[in-house]
């Protein structure tokens, strides 16, 4: 929801979600001051939304016609008497020469323009509410009063006096303040005057802060936005401000996203006036979470630092109304989330370290969290306790969670004295990082180990080549570190203690050769992954083997796959889920590996999610659901740019370019070549640049043209050969086949065929077969024909791939029609029709159409068909056919796959065209005007009837 004021206005301003209540107030008052005045009070926690509120209300004021009157407290003047009327009166003060000489005395005294003695202040109250009420008679006022629990306590009596007289004039008054604070008279609380409003500003519902901080932050990826969402407990600043830790490098590996300035210090000034031990207890439960927030847990940290009796030092916590006691469940509870983030914030460095002693006391002595509890509490290097933390970090590792590793990690390496050992705890923390998906992180932990580590004592070798690799790929596309330091990498055995998780990098590390030599075709990265898999896994060798091809000896990878998911630990995202899920991509078989992918779907990380999400975009455009394809790599391409990550990027957006190609639109292929062309070329991702050259043949038989697809398809790919290493090969062989085949060179694309039943290719995974068999059927000669479809059709996976299905039922049935088997034929364009519809492949729909629609051989076509109409589009000429034999809108969309609006659209520029305005003149029309050179004249059109 928003208010704006008029044009350029600086009350102008969106309003958090959820204040509608609070809006319909505001504007009901401001309606209704021509009966009397009214006043309102809104009541909130800091960043609850009150000055947005209020600058609505100053843009709704101006729009009724209102004058405005302002007022923002400030604590630095909360001090000084009469300091927030000054800002009220300010623009009125040229209008005190009408006042009686005493009141204009008083009130330039009180506002420091008139030297005098101090005036008094019910003398000052009536100046004040005087003037006001000659300026409303002029022009009804709206008072806006902001922070008034930073009002001077003069200016606040000078407000509550006008409040109570307001009740004749046509003034609304709306202040804004904390809960607590000397407001109460203002607020109306057992006081005489007017009846007014006072409205309690409650955190945001969930429903209301998801939709505002979506609105907010679009591209915010869904690890962040949780968090997000859980710090800001429902605070519309809270959602405005707090950063993405998804790019904030070492700081992702911790739960809680920075605060910033501003919103650390929202509740600053009711902690300071906490005494010291009801401060230090409250941090306690903030840094301890759940474990020191257990009642019983704070009385013995309470009876152990012995700063106050624990019924005092309770006493003054629940009085300040920062957290209070939930009796059924033994806890504290704070009063909002952001109070337990802003007591480290405003915490000097130490009592968080005199915090995390008390927390270290307090937790079991086996409890790894007592560890990183002592190490905050440390003051400089503590080599015993980062040798300790060391071999903390190594255990969390081993059991697959490699975020808190890095943090454990990064830990020991911030006690280590000595450099060495430093920059070799960095490395690893980074390692850890990269494998648990946060590459921020790595590449910072990374970049600080290399300026640590001395010259002739380099970073341990494979821990820094995979983590600067994995960082350099995901953040910045850049495939080079991967094929230049990987291999290296692999071949050193790690040195004796270095404390380089070696034995926990090889897959990942032969997980990202592959992953790289995939998309750039780098000779050097698939020899280093072939040379290194020797003794390796299972899974990666079966990666490894479903990638790289020719497939002439394998006929069992689906199965192999299949075992070895069975044979998964329940772990989670390890390294070995991530081999066999790319494994399952090269096969095209991620929807069977649901299971396979749910082991990453509520990861924190969003580089593991994202890698999931590609995955199954592709998989959904592969099996004809090509809206919710769109819709997730559209998503995925915006929040992984938003995030940093421009591998993830580049592999949405190819994802996005598949549909864009299959359903004809040119204009949007052409669209992204800019990004996601010039980003492919740039990193030196050959068959990412492939991927999209073969995606033009694609689009170019979409819309007939057979010369230009066979041109691409040609100079991607030599007629007879299945180039070794091209991962993607087999998404355009039905492509390539078929510009062969509709250019006039049938030989060409059977003699291609065999040599990809040479290379093993239908052998691969039902997928690969069942295009192997379209293919085939396309290339079909006339005696082969009927056999070769129905074996399409008979495929275990045709059901599964509608496009591919639809593509073989048109060809089949347009050699069907044009064999005189018009009844048969009819049949199969009919099916491939309903689901070029459905898939919004329009152009293909469109040549179904024709198909359905054209005459049959011998059956006396007029000597013009085919020719191209002098006035109308190829598109506007076939829906003006279809009007002509009497179609309805309607029926014409469901035969060319449009929408009636869209078939409506077309007709209402086809009639001008052909000087008419009725559909009962268009067949005469296409007739008089088929030969015609130029546009004829004719009358405006009417809307096109039905």
């Amino acid at each position: 929801m928003s208010a704006a004021g008029m044009p350029g206005e600086p009350d102008a301003g969106p309003v958090p979600a959820g204040r509608d209540a609070q809006i319909a107030v505001i504007e009901s008052a401001l309606a209704d001051i021509a009966a009397a005045g009214t006043w309102i009070v809104l009541r909130g926690d800091p960043g609850m939304g009150k000055t947005a509120l209020l600058k609505a209300a100053g843009a709704a004021a101006r729009r009724a016609g209102l004058r405005v009157l302002r007022m923002t407290g400030a604590e630095a003047e909360s001090g000084l008497p009469f300091a927030a009327l000054h800002q009220v009166l300010w623009p009125l003060l040229d209008d005190t020469d009408a006042l009686p000489e005493g009141q204009r005395h008083a009130l330039e005294s009180a506002l420091g323009v008139r030297e005098g003695t101090p005036p008094h202040g019910s003398t000052v109250a009536g100046a004040a509410l005087t003037l006001l009420a000659r300026a409303a008679a002029h022009r009804p006022v709206a008072l806006l009063l902001d922070d008034l629990q930073w009002a001077d306590p003069a200016s606040l009596a000078v407000f509550d006096h006008v409040r109570r007289h307001l009740a004749p004039l046509p003034v609304v008054v709306i202040g804004a303040t904390r809960p607590t604070g000397a407001t109460a008279r203002l607020s109306g609380d057992g006081a005489d005057g007017p009846p007014g409003r006072v409205m309690d500003l409650t955190p945001l519902t969930e429903r209301h802060a998801e939709r505002l901080l979506r609105a907010l932050h679009p591209g915010l990826p869904e690890d962040t936005r949780r968090r997000v969402l859980r710090t800001a407990g429902g605070n519309p600043l809270a959602l405005h401000e707090l950063p993405a830790p998804g790019t904030a490098g070492i700081a992702e590996l911790f739960d809680e996203p920075p605060l910033g300035e501003r919103l650390g210090r929202l509740y600053e000034d009711r902690l300071r006036a906490l005494p010291d031990g009801a401060r230090q207890l409250l941090l306690v439960a903030a840094l301890g979470g759940r474990f020191t927030q257990r009642l019983s847990v704070l009385r013995d940290v309470t009876a152990r630092d012995a700063v106050a009796p624990w019924t005092e030092t309770w006493a003054h916590i629940e009085a300040s109304g920062l957290a209070h006691a939930d009796p059924a469940a033994g806890r504290l509870v704070f009063h909002h989330p952001l109070v337990r983030a802003c007591l480290p914030h405003t915490a000097a460095p130490a009592e968080r370290r005199a915090a995390h002693r008390l927390l270290a006391a307090a937790l079991p002595a086996d409890s790894p969290r007592r560890l990183t509890h002592r190490a905050a509490a440390a003051v400089g290097p503590d080599g015993e306790l980062a040798e300790l933390l060391h071999a903390e970090a190594d255990r969390t590792a081993a059991h697959g969670a490699d975020t808190e590793a890095a943090a454990l990690m990064a830990r020991a390496a911030g006690l280590s004295a000595d450099p060495a050992s430093r920059a070799a705890r960095l490395v690893a923390a980074a390692a850890m990082a990269a494998r648990g998906g946060r590459p921020h992180a790595a590449a910072d932990l990374a970049a600080e180990a290399e300026t640590e580590a001395r010259p002739g004592r380099p970073a341990p070798a494979a821990a820094h080549a995979f983590a600067v690799a994995c960082a350099r790929l995901q953040l910045d596309g850049d495939p080079t570190p991967a094929v230049e330091l990987l291999p290296g990498a692999l071949d050193h055995p790690a040195a004796p203690g270095a404390g380089e998780p070696r034995a926990g990098l090889r897959e990942p590390m032969l997980f990202l050769l592959v992953v790289v030599a995939v998309h750039t075709g780098d000779e050097r990265a698939w020899a280093a992954a072939e040379h290194h898999m020797t003794g390796a896994s299972e899974p990666a060798a079966l990666c490894l083997r479903a990638w790289s091809g020719p497939y002439r000896d394998d006929s069992d990878l689906p199965d192999r796959l299949r075992d070895a998911v069975a044979a998964l630990p329940e772990d989670g995202a390890s390294a070995t889920a991530r081999l066999l899920l790319w494994t399952a991509a090269a096969l095209d078989v991620v929807g069977e590996h649901d299971a396979l992918c749910g082991r990453f779907e509520t990861h924190q990380a969003y580089a593991l999610r994202a890698f999931v999400d590609v995955l199954r975009a592709h998989d959904d455009f592969l099996r004809g659901r090509w809206e919710a394809s769109l819709t997730a790599s559209r998503r995925g391409a915006e929040v992984s740019a938003a995030h940093g990550h421009a591998f993830d990027e580049m592999l949405f957006l190819l994802n996005v370019a598949q549909v864009l190609a299959a359903r004809g639109d040119r204009a949007g292929l052409a669209a992204l070549e800019p990004t996601l062309g010039t980003m492919a070329r740039e990193r030196r991702m050959r068959r990412v640049t492939e991927r999209l050259r073969a995606l033009e043949v694609l689009c170019a038989l979409g819309h007939g043209r057979t010369e230009e697809a066979w041109r691409y398809a040609r100079r991607l790919t030599p007629p007879g050969t299945v180039p070794s290493r091209t991962p993607w090969f087999h998404l355009s062989l039905v492509d390539w086949v078929q510009a062969a085949v509709d250019s006039g060179r049938p030989e060409e694309a059977r003699r291609h065929l065999r040599a990809v039943r040479a290379a093993g290719m239908a052998r691969v995974s039902d997928h690969h077969g069942f295009l192997v068999a379209v293919a085939e059927a396309l290339a079909a000669a006339d005696e082969d024909v009927d056999a070769m479809f129905e074996a399409v059709y008979a495929h275990p996976g045709a059901a599964g791939r509608p496009f591919p299905l639809a593509r073989a039922q048109l060809a089949h049935g347009g050699r069907l029609h044009r064999a005189g088997r018009g009844e048969a034929a009819a049949g199969h364009l009919r099916a491939a029709l309903t689901v070029f519809t459905r898939l919004g492949a329009t152009p293909w729909a469109e040549q179904a159409a024709r198909a359905l629609d054209g005459p049959a051989p011998g059956s006396g076509a007029p000597d013009d068909a085919g020719v191209p109409h002098p006035l109308l589009s190829a598109r506007e000429l076939r829906i003006a056919e279809l009007a002509a034999q009497g179609l309805t809108n309607r029926r014409i969309g469901e035969r060319l796959g449009l929408s009636p609006r869209t078939v409506g659209a077309h007709l209402y520029k086809i009639f001008p065209k052909l000087g008419i305005t009725t559909r009962g003149g268009v067949a005469r029309a296409l007739a008089e005007t088929r030969h015609r050179p130029g546009p004829p004249a004719g009358p405006a059109p009417g809307p096109p009837a039905r």
